[in-house]
């Protein structure tokens, strides 16, 4: 499963080169040239729990931001506000972590069957999809860090009732708490040179894979709750394109798309259930 996250990952970063059909020379194979930290701009992020519909960010905009104060410890944070809700309580809603990130351990494995996309497209023709791809398998270091986090966590949104009526009273739903998680990081670096064309580029990709533990004492406006119910969960996992500097990529510039960020997260929070967050962002600060 690992090897086709990675393959998948390479194909993005090679949108913009196409050596279909080429040879190529692997010029480095070094993940210490990845980068350590980020600032992120998140344009768009959904965030639903499913026992509370109406408190759900439908589109909301933040920052995500990783921070390496020495080579095992990083300051981790995120900041998000919705620009559409399904209902709104009135007020400011607001979505924010602030937190620690500990490696444990890391270490780099040369793995002698690494499978890379090295090019993939497609072409429609009387209602036919043709799919062309070229493949193959390779030696490659992967980085491997496993760390463990916590820190701080708020969200405010609206909440509404279980028993829907016609004068259901849209009230508000705030969780003030933290939480405490292990993880693991994945990651590739690659430089080639086309034979053909002599042409030097970058490839790289970073997957971080974590589970987290909330603790999220709960307070809603409106009605009276049981305020036991303080615990939930998610499974998530960030997604790095391109986490490598202009200069590792010969001076060249990535385009938008070729500095995406992405999270996805499955879990619980207090009184809304299961909950769903996706986020798709753009690296604009590499540390």
């Amino acid at each position: 499963m690992m090897k086709k996250v990675l393959a998948i990952c390479i194909l993005i970063g090679l949108s913009s080169h196409s050596v279909f059909g080429q040879g190529y020379e692997v010029l480095n194979d070094d993940p210490s040239k990845l980068i350590k930290g980020h600032v992120a701009l998140e344009y768009l992020t959904v965030d639903a729990g499913m026992a509370n519909v109406s408190g759900a960010y439908a589109w909301a905009l933040g920052v995500n931001s990783y921070y390496p104060l020495l080579p095992s410890l990083g300051l981790e944070g995120s900041l998000r506000t919705p620009l559409l809700k399904i209902e709104s309580s009135g007020g400011l809603a607001l979505a924010a972590e602030a937190g620690v990130s500990k490696t444990l351990f890391s270490k780099t494995k040369l793995k002698e069957d690494l499978k890379v996309l090295m090019s993939f497209n497609q072409s429609r023709s009387g209602g036919f999809v043709t799919t062309r791809s070229s493949t193959l398998t390779m030696p490659g270091n992967i980085r491997t860090e496993m760390f463990v986090r916590g820190g701080g966590y708020y969200r405010n949104s609206s909440y509404e009732p279980d028993e829907v009526g016609f004068n259901t009273t849209i009230s508000s739903i705030t969780h003030t708490g933290g939480y405490v998680g292990i993880g693991i990081s994945k990651g590739t670096f690659f430089q080639f040179k086309s034979e053909e064309t002599q042409e030097k580029f970058a490839l790289g990709s970073i997957f971080k894979f974590y589970a987290d533990v909330l603790i999220l004492p709960t307070n809603i406006k409106d009605p009276a709750y049981d305020d036991s119910n303080a615990i939930g969960w998610r499974l998530g996992v960030k997604w790095y394109n391109s986490p490598y500097s202009s200069e590792s990529d010969f001076g060249r510039k990535k385009g938008f798309f070729g500095n995406m960020f992405a999270i996805g997260e499955l879990g619980t929070r207090p009184y809304e259930g299961a909950v769903i967050t996706a986020s798709v962002g753009y690296i604009i600060k590499k540390f």
